[in-house]
């Protein structure tokens, strides 16, 4: 064990900028934080150690635990449900009321990573139609009650214009995410009340403040009608309002542009049902989702507050024996820097989910090491191809990896973490000395 750790620092230490007492933290005003922590399932042993009780940035790492945490409660098969309603009253075609959407935090509405033959906008024409309505005298109404929505506060002002940066509401619509192409202010689809200002620079870049409606966009080139940009949205309901309205119309159905007043009464349309819970947590672990994460973060308080949920999710583990004291949660993605977690805290999480029965779905979640997703290149020519399971965490200089080693037949035999926090060497170098760790861990 002891070999170990020091082979897996000293690969580390081959940068001649690097100063081998600031990755090991032993001097220097910046130093490398490492944690490691990989244990034997089947033998109880902890085969290597190194700072596993060291409070560190997980990263995406995060999303492990989230995923724990909702699968060991609600279970795989469960979905969101979106009701569509009709307030109000209608005879020969006419329906004196509105059409109501009721948002039930589903971030996967018309997702690019769940395509269906008819969208939701053309499910609801389609039993409208059904329902023999020609026209509907009031307006469209998205309801939607999530305490918190958008972006999190702790993000970095810099993500939240990205498309990895989009903030979860009540009603979330086609990943909360537009295309922009500067050089016209062209917006596809439509977003409305949506500022954008385009300023010459040195490279291209984002940036729209938490809530503000103002994207500023930096380009080379102000004038190349050519390049198009994605980007996230302040209001994914005012998006989808429009999209809607035109697919009513496509499908011979007017609707008004004003409320109009009804009683409490309601008419079912349809209700739209998502993927299951299994489904957007496989798709979230593999491609690293930051909207889908915070979606399913959720549900472990529904109704409630994004801290509540943290709250749920943290008293969850503690219930189980397992030592949640010096963790700092403060989203279900791991895209704020200010989350703290450390290796053994994790290795316990993947240790109690892997002697549950929900192990196999849980281990399924991974991507396989030269295979899935963000995993594709790591270990990609090694025996090891197919037998590592990690969900990758990085930031800046945070390069984290969480996960198991698998058998023939796909059944954890380890508990693997490894996380970095503050190098200053190339994040090539930093994969590569995990690769070398794991390696010399489990081919011996």
């Amino acid at each position: 064990m002891r070999l170990l750790k020091v082979l897996a620092l000293l690969i580390l230490i081959t940068s001649p900028a690097v100063h081998a007492g600031n990755l090991l933290g032993i001097d220097g005003e910046e130093s490398t934080s490492i944690g490691i922590y990989i244990k034997d399932l089947n033998t109880g042993d902890v085969i290597v150690e190194h700072n596993s009780d060291m409070a560190l940035t997980p990263a995406s790492v995060m999303k492990a635990l989230t995923t724990a945490s909702v699968l060991s409660v609600s279970g795989d098969k469960a979905a969101f449900n979106t009701p569509v309603q009709l307030s109000g009253t209608g005879a020969d075609g006419e329906w004196n009321g509105n059409l109501i959407i009721t948002g039930k935090a589903d971030p996967t509405l018309e997702s690019e990573n769940f395509k269906s033959r008819l969208g939701f906008c053309d499910s609801v024409a389609v039993r409208l139609k059904r329902m023999g309505i020609g026209r509907i005298s009031g307006d469209i109404i998205v309801e939607q009650s999530l305490s918190g929505d958008g972006p999190i506060p702790q993000w970095e002002i810099e993500d939240v214009a990205w498309p990895y940066g989009a903030g979860l509401y009540g009603f979330n619509w086609r990943d909360n995410i537009v295309k922009i192409t500067p050089a016209t202010g062209k917006v596809e689809p439509e977003a409305p009340g949506f500022e954008i200002c385009v300023v010459k620079a040195i490279k291209n870049d984002l940036v729209r403040g938490i809530g503000s409606d103002r994207l500023t966009v930096y380009t080379r080139d102000p004038k190349d009608r050519r390049w198009t940009i994605a980007t996230t949205v302040p209001d994914p309901s005012a998006v989808f309002k429009l999209q809607m309205r035109n697919a009513l119309r496509r499908n011979g159905i007017e609707t008004g542009d004003e409320p109009v007043p009804t009683d409490d009464k309601r008419t079912p349309v349809y209700t739209h049902r998502s993927p299951s819970y299994g489904d957007i947590m496989k798709s979230l672990m593999v491609r690293s989702d930051n909207l889908f994460a915070e979606g399913m973060l959720r549900t472990l308080a529904p109704g409630g507050s994004r801290k509540a949920a943290i709250n749920r999710e943290r008293e969850l583990w503690a219930t189980r024996g397992i030592n949640t004291r010096y963790t700092i949660i403060n989203d279900g993605s791991g895209l704020t820097r200010a989350n703290r977690l450390s290796a053994h805290f994790i290795g316990d999480i993947l240790e109690w989910m892997a002697k549950s029965d929900m192990a196999d779905t849980y281990t399924s979640f991974f991507p396989r090491a030269g295979k899935d997703g963000t995993m594709r290149g790591f270990l990609a020519k090694s025996p090891l191809k197919g037998r590592i399971a990690l969900k990758t965490g990085s930031v800046s200089s945070v390069q984290c990896y969480a996960g198991y080693r698998l058998d023939a037949e796909g059944k954890a035999t380890h508990v693997v973490v490894i996380m970095v926090n503050g190098f200053f060497c190339p994040r090539k170098q930093v994969r590569e000395a995990c690769e070398n760790l794991l390696t010399k861990t489990f081919l011996k």
